[in-house]
């Protein structure tokens, strides 16, 4: 029963003078106690012991965590169920996370802590920080979860044919990833064709393939709870001028902010590594979202790497690197690579395949 991110996080609210800590997020409860697990619940930590409230439809899948002490809800105000275990500890000060409590829930536990004479105290990416620095294993999840989606772009590629739909090709390579992975994927895949490829996340439709089209496909298998996320861009058919002409733009800007990359370095300086490239040849207005982000357990969470982000780069973070120009109503090109933040630069995890 390993403990080392428990102890971990103890250390850091200790640091806050805080008694104890409320979980909502169940991809942090999932990180900090190791229990790949979709449930709902509250997630009570403190130096002494960790109790996790849950339902009915989650009790029994619960108590296979011997890491926590598994309490059913069953009140039917929950929130004082939450407030009696709290006062139960004998603490006065108790952490949450704020961005992941909806305004009425923290009202009403607040409320009900108060009544118990028990301070609320507002936190803010605590467990995140913590997920940005990937450990070995997690590092390795991450690469198998790659692998799967490189295979997910190359079975595309033997099946694609003239008249398959875009939402044809999405379910198939969903299919493919789910056999091969998780049975839930990173996120739904994005398959857009021609000028649907302007659109960043195209919901794919009964568009048909024709000669002469561009091919964007955006894909993420998950691999024992880690996501991996990457987009190619194919033609069918030869690429005309301009297309060849932006896309290998694209590619250096790519390439650039790769190169750039290191520990210590701020993550808006790698956006802007890339963005100036873009910029320079007057496409800056048609790249509107941030160069990368993280990828974990989540296939968006922190560093974020745009131009307000405040993050800095660590060893052993893993980032997608995905520079893009998109021309409305016409098409869109967006390379994407996921990097690991190595000691010396970056490990290019999906080792540049690019088609």
């Amino acid at each position: 029963m390993r403990k080392d991110r428990i102890n971990k996080f103890l250390k850091k609210i200790e640091k806050l003078k805080l008694d104890a800590f409320l979980l909502s997020n169940p991809v942090n409860i999932n990180y900090l106690t190791y229990f790949n697990k979709e449930l709902s619940g509250y997630l009570i930590i403190s130096a002494k012991k960790l109790i996790y409230l849950t339902y009915f439809v989650y009790f029994e899948e619960a108590k296979k965590n011997k890491m926590w002490e598994t309490k059913l809800i069953e009140n039917k105000n929950i929130f004082k169920e939450v407030a009696a275990q709290v006062k139960k500890m004998k603490v006065k000060r108790v952490g949450f996370e704020t961005k992941h409590f909806v305004f009425a829930e923290y009202k009403k536990l607040k409320e009900e802590l108060s009544k118990k004479e028990i301070e609320f105290v507002e936190t803010f990416d605590l467990v995140e920080e913590m997920r940005m620095i990937k450990e070995k294993e997690e590092i390795n999840l991450v690469k198998k979860a790659t692998k799967i989606t490189l295979e997910g772009f190359n079975f595309l590629k033997e099946i694609i044919q003239d008249s398959f739909s875009e939402k044809f090709l999405a379910q198939e390579v969903e299919k493919f990833l789910k056999i091969k992975g998780d049975i839930k994927l990173a996120f739904p895949p994005i398959v857009a064709f021609g000028k649907n490829s302007s659109f960043p996340h195209h919901l794919p439709t009964q568009e048909k393939l024709r000669k002469n089209k561009l091919i964007l496909v955006d894909i993420g298998a998950r691999y024992r709870g880690y996501c991996a996320d990457l987009t190619r861009v194919f033609f069918w058919d030869k690429m005309p001028p301009q297309l060849k002409k932006i896309y290998e733009l694209v590619k250096k800007a790519q390439e650039e902010s790769i190169k750039n990359i290191k520990p210590g370095k701020k993550a808006k300086e790698i956006d802007k590594a890339g963005r100036e490239i873009i910029s320079k040849k007057g496409w800056g207005r048609f790249f509107g979202h941030g160069l990368g982000h993280g990828v974990g357990l989540e296939v968006h969470e922190r560093p974020f790497l745009s131009p307000k982000s405040e993050d800095i780069l660590e060893e052993n973070m893993i980032v997608t690197i995905e520079p893009a120009v998109y021309i409305p109503h016409k098409f869109g090109i967006r390379i994407e690579s996921m990097v690991r933040i190595t000691d010396r630069g970056a490990e290019i995890i999906d080792e540049t395949f690019h088609s």
